[in-house]
């Protein structure tokens, strides 16, 4: 296939209002009303139904229903041609997605329920469990279209890459490309060459400048993006609602559709979580109410124990050293609680390590303080979704306090916040560089930093709190 001359804005408008009225005569909703594809939704649905283009970029909002729409183009193609279509995308889960539509809709019209083969299945065990990973669909000349799902897990570019190899697709669709390893694309697309006559559909959000982005600009690639101006153009999205969304992490991604800039991301996807220009530093700074504060321990001459204060608007580092052991940690703290009037429920602990010896040896002393363990995933449903890990979310309230004026007193131990970075993992969720990570880059720890985030923490129950007698339960409204 060659790469087609654009369409003229007239000839444009001509073919969306066919592939509207086609999904209108054919689709049906939960409450079997026909389905209304917005404009660019039926664009998009011509793009794959018509194959207008050989090789495909797609960009859109989240949300916006682009596997759904990718769902209705694929399966009203496979049941027209006899053509074999792969959904590819990094996790089984989303793979999934997009053939669970199918089953969906399968059934909407007689047409392409006839052609189904639905081999041993019910329709209602069909719509039920929608658990199959391949559908056929036989045509009145013998011949025989099918659609198959793969993952490609990019966590693990061995195993993701040879989970693809074998296979073959005339046609292919890979949702959340920039969430795919280049290496691992570079396998999918070998999917294609058994056939001169191929179709690549990327589609997805901008995490990464990978492969994604490569073919952003590539000259064969039609693109088409729809960001949250022609969301709401087109009346998908309200005022009210961007207004909330652009507060959350990601919107330049996934309202925007704007990659990153090359000079703050890495190869692994990896872009500064704070950025020296967020950062408002003072020579002194003045403490109000509610002052919290986070200790991030460490083992004797093996790194820095470091320990931060810091209100609704200040943050200072008020201690650091290197021979420390849990008692003498544990004696520090005190005099600085004392000092700067902080309750044991506003003093914050990581708990790994060092740090689990450490709310020993304060609960000893009758201080129950705050125990997090950031590796734990998040209390909170809406967190845990968004977030990998406590880590994740802890760094992301600090990130927000920044961006709102938070003020630091200068300290050279600030600049480590410079080199905490966050990427989008497969499942969409943000996570934070981990010290693993840092290490084999050459990172120091950030101590100040871990501390400082540790303040953001905000435990859903007191019961996560450790207990100063193990045989007495722990009363909050003792402190």
């Amino acid at each position: 296939m060659t790469k087609q001359p654009e369409l003229t804005e007239e000839e444009r408008k001509h073919q969306n209002g066919l592939m509207k009225e086609f999904c209108l005569a054919n689709f049906t909703d939960e409450e079997k009303k026909p389905i209304l594809l917005t404009d660019s939704q039926a664009e998009l649905f011509g793009m794959i139904f018509q194959k207008r283009h050989p090789r495909n970029h797609v960009m859109t909002f989240t949300r916006y229903g682009k596997s759904f729409v990718c769902a209705l183009a694929v399966l009203a193609r496979v049941t027209t041609f006899a053509e074999k279509w792969c959904i590819v995308a990094g996790r089984e889960k989303q793979a999934r997605i997009i053939m669970s539509y199918m089953i969906d809709h399968i059934f909407d019209n007689d047409y392409m329920k006839g052609k189904f083969d639905i081999g041993g299945d019910s329709e209602d065990r069909m719509r039920r469990e929608r658990s199959k990973q391949r559908l056929t669909f036989k045509h009145p000349d013998g011949t025989f279209g099918e659609v198959f799902v793969l993952s490609a897990d990019s966590r693990n570019k061995q195993t993701a890459g040879d989970s693809v190899m074998g296979f073959g697709a005339q046609n292919v669709v890979l949702d959340e490309a920039a969430l795919i390893d280049n290496d691992v694309e570079a396998k999918i697309f070998r999917m294609l060459g058994d056939t001169m006559d191929n179709f690549y559909f990327k589609i997805g959000n901008p995490f990464r400048r990978n492969h994604f982005h490569k073919d952003s600009v590539n000259p064969k690639f039609h693109t088409f993006k729809v960001d949250y101006k022609l969301g709401l153009a087109e009346g998908r999205l309200n005022e009210s609602f961007l207004e909330e969304a652009s507060a959350k992490p990601l919107f330049n991604i996934l309202y925007e559709c704007d990659f990153p800039d090359a000079d703050t991301i890495d190869d692994a996807g990896y872009i500064p979580l704070i950025t020296s220009k967020d950062v408002i530093e003072d020579d002194t700074v003045s403490f109000g109410e509610n002052i919290k504060l986070g200790i991030d321990p460490a083992g004797e001459g093996r790194d820095w124990c470091t320990w931060v204060v810091r209100d609704e608007f200040n943050c200072q580092i008020v201690g650091s050293e290197k021979i420390s052991t849990p008692k003498t940690i544990a004696a520090k703290t005190q005099t600085i609680m004392r000092e700067y009037d902080i309750p044991a429920n506003q003093c914050y602990v990581d708990s790994f390590g060092v740090g689990a010896s450490l709310l020993v040896e304060l609960a000893s002393a009758g201080m129950v303080v705050r125990d997090v363990n950031v590796g734990d995933k998040c209390p909170d449903m809406d967190d845990n979704e968004k977030f990998f890990n406590e880590r994740a979310r802890i760094y992301w309230n600090l990130r927000d306090w920044i961006k709102r004026g938070g003020r630091f007193q200068k300290h050279v131990g600030w600049k480590e916040l410079f080199n905490i970075k966050y990427r989008a993992e497969d499942n969409r969720k943000i996570k934070i560089m981990s010290k693993d990570e840092m290490r084999r880059q050459g990172i120091a720890s950030p101590n100040f930093a871990d501390a400082l985030s540790l303040t953001f923490y905000e435990p859903n129950v007191w019961g996560r709190f450790r207990e100063v007698d193990n045989d007495k339960p722990f009363d909050p409204h003792e402190l």
